[in-house]
């Protein structure tokens, strides 16, 4: 997939053809899959995962009832390394991205409009809080200058910082106007709030994509990294920190929330800590738990109740 345009790999022996990424390129692909009898009941669509590329193909092709799978380029690249050529062009990656549909890679794309509306709401503050973080730190380190020199320098910093903390009080105006029913029950865990839950369904979408806790918190970079040799050698249980950022840092920050009030996290944080766990590795062992009760809540529709523990 490209801006521009994109190749399809229909079968092994033709070759891949090229169509526009445009509604009228999109169009013509589905006639080309109907003209060769590939019908939405016995055919499944398989497509990288492109930035904002791949949404004009996945919206019109899963209303045509196809069944559209999103691949991760990681798992087409680890599957491109094991080759020996190791070529990579838009035909050749038509192919292996075939090929990688036909092993079971991939999950079904599940996007709405509302969905995706959710999602840039969540990622644009993401992005603004990054930037405020920035802004932050520039005005300390122009403070502790005009501290020195007894002078002022400038107060531009503090004024984006006032003007990009508005914008993020907007969105989350936006957001709550978006809390549905799932947000609500995921709201119900400690600690997590409108803005997590918001961010978990605009990025998961549907929760059955994920068949057990493990799946999930892989996907958002909490498992743990495992590193042996033999049957000596072991590396330290740090995360993977390979998945959704946005997610991995949300769950985080509201695990230093969550511990901070009497809960089942702040029990959970303190026995760790008892254990002789460095207090990181106890907040990042709870965030874990919190991010696997947060798929129990929400696969079994049932508000959070820390006496059924939940995890």
């Amino acid at each position: 997939m490209s801006k521009k345009d994109f190749y399809a790999c229909v079968n092994e022996k033709e070759p891949p053809r090229k169509f526009a990424n445009s509604p009228a390129g999109v169009r013509g692909f589905v006639q080309s899959l109907k003209a060769n009898n590939l019908l939405p009941r016995d055919t499944k669509i398989g497509l990288e995962s492109t930035g904002p590329y791949h949404y004009l193909l996945s919206f019109i092709c899963a209303k045509k009832g196809y069944a559209t799978h999103i691949i991760n380029p990681l798992i087409t690249n680890a599957y491109n390394k094991t080759t020996i050529r190791k070529t990579k062009t838009d035909k050749k990656d038509a192919s292996l991205i075939r090929y990688v549909l036909t092993q079971g890679a991939g999950y079904p794309f599940k996007e709405t409009s509302d969905t995706l509306i959710l999602k840039n709401l969540v990622r644009e503050r993401a992005y603004l809080s990054d930037m405020r973080r920035n802004t932050q730190r520039k005005a300390k380190d122009i403070l502790y200058k005009e501290a020195i020199i007894h002078a002022p320098i400038t107060r531009i910093n503090q004024e984006i910082t006032a003007l990009l903390s508005e914008k993020m009080k907007d969105i989350d105006r936006l957001l709550r106007t978006r809390n549905s029913a799932i947000q609500k029950l995921l709201q119900t865990i400690p600690g997590l709030g409108p803005v997590t839950s918001a961010a978990l369904v605009a990025e998961i979408t549907d929760i059955k994509r994920f068949p057990t806790p493990k799946h999930f918190t892989a996907f958002i970079g909490l498992d743990p990294r495992v590193h042996q040799s033999g049957a000596s050698i072991n590396g330290k249980g740090y995360i993977t920190k390979r998945g959704s950022k946005i997610l991995r840092t949300l769950f985080y920050n509201c695990a230093s929330v969550a511990i901070q009030r009497p809960n089942t996290f702040q029990d959970f944080y303190h026995k760790k800590v008892s254990e002789g766990k460095p207090k990181m590795v106890a907040l990042i062992a709870a965030t874990h738990k919190l991010a696997k009760v947060a798929y129990a809540v929400w696969k079994t529709n049932a508000p959070f109740d820390p006496k059924r523990g939940q995890t």
